[in-house]
């Protein structure tokens, strides 16, 4: 039988929601300065996240588009040929995509600043701030790396790669979903192997040849490229592999502090009471000190 992600009980959902408040925490589970519950902290945050913007902004938004706008010659370059590096231009609508990334990304940081009205709005604004952080990462590095993978190979090459990065992707996050589902509900019956996991068994028969022809391919038939032939081509066709790991790792690495996200934010009275989490760490000193001297008059009141 098929269970669904999202759909475990509380009882369940224990299983992969440590004690947030525990120091015993498991180190991947921290979200640094995002979830403080002190208004300085969070503020000090913004710093290094305007920081971050500007290179993530030149390497994906700017470059693309110099490229395109500047022509450039091979002595101005030692360490790629003018065809990859012109390979990059491709890449400039993820300049678009990157704006609206940004938007986000300082839109939340700036929120975050600001009280929330309990510990888990705070911690469902520091996950956001994170999965915000990596898809600006990656994005950023688009260009750069899926560019110049391009440039080295040609259209032909470059559809091998990414048709190999984008099913060992998709492979990946399918098999991190099944183990996760595997802790909240024990043994799974599965009804039918993926789709992916059956492509994904098939062209790893086949990747050596695959890589043969490739190589080949850049020294003799040449299909799909263009440009004249540089023994960078074959530094820079690594670039694709490089970024598919990265996207793999920036998804499927945190995915369980995802979904243990989501159920803290669906059961969250029931963690609260669990863990014995005080008013002070919930809602703050602040909050926690208006509501004692509230129980405090109505004790009185009481009496």
């Amino acid at each position: 039988m098929t269970r669904r992600l999202f759909c475990a009980s509380f009882e369940e959902s224990r299983i992969i929601s440590p004690n947030l408040f525990s120091k015993e925490r498991p180190f991947y589970y921290d979200l640094g300065l995002s979830d403080s519950n002190r208004f300085y902290k969070r503020l000090f945050l913004v710093i290094p996240s305007l920081f971050l913007i500007i290179p993530s902004y030149g390497f994906g938004g700017f470059l693309p588009k110099y490229v395109v706008t500047h022509s450039v010659s091979d002595d101005d370059y030692n360490f790629m040929s003018v065809d990859i590096y012109q390979a990059i231009g491709s890449f400039e609508f993820v300049r678009f995509i990157l704006i609206f990334i940004i938007t986000i990304f300082f839109v939340v940081s700036i929120i975050n600043i600001f009280p929330k009205k309990n510990y888990m709005i705070q911690r469902i604004f520091g996950i956001t701030i994170l999965l915000t952080l990596l898809l600006l990462v990656d994005f950023s590095l688009m260009p750069m790396l899926l560019g110049t993978t391009l440039g080295a190979t040609g259209w032909l090459g470059f559809s091998v790669i990414c048709l190999y990065g984008l099913v060992f992707f998709i492979n990946t996050v399918q098999s991190s979903v099944k183990k996760i589902k595997q802790e909240l509900y024990g043994e799974l019956i599965e009804d039918n192997t993926p789709l992916v996991a059956k492509i994904w068994q098939r062209l790893k028969q086949f990747w050596l040849v695959l890589s043969v022809l490739l190589v080949l391919n850049i020294l003799i038939f040449r299909i799909g490229m263009w440009g004249s032939f540089s023994v960078w081509r074959f530094a820079w066709l690594f670039a694709g592999p490089i970024y598919f790991g990265m996207l793999t790792l920036f998804i499927c690495g945190p995915m369980k502090l995802y979904i243990s996200t989501f159920y803290f934010a669906k059961y969250s009275e029931q963690y609260r009471v669990l863990w014995r989490v005080s008013d002070e760490q919930w809602y703050g000193k602040r909050k926690a000190k208006k509501l004692a001297k509230k129980q405090l008059q109505q004790e009185k009141r009481g009496k």
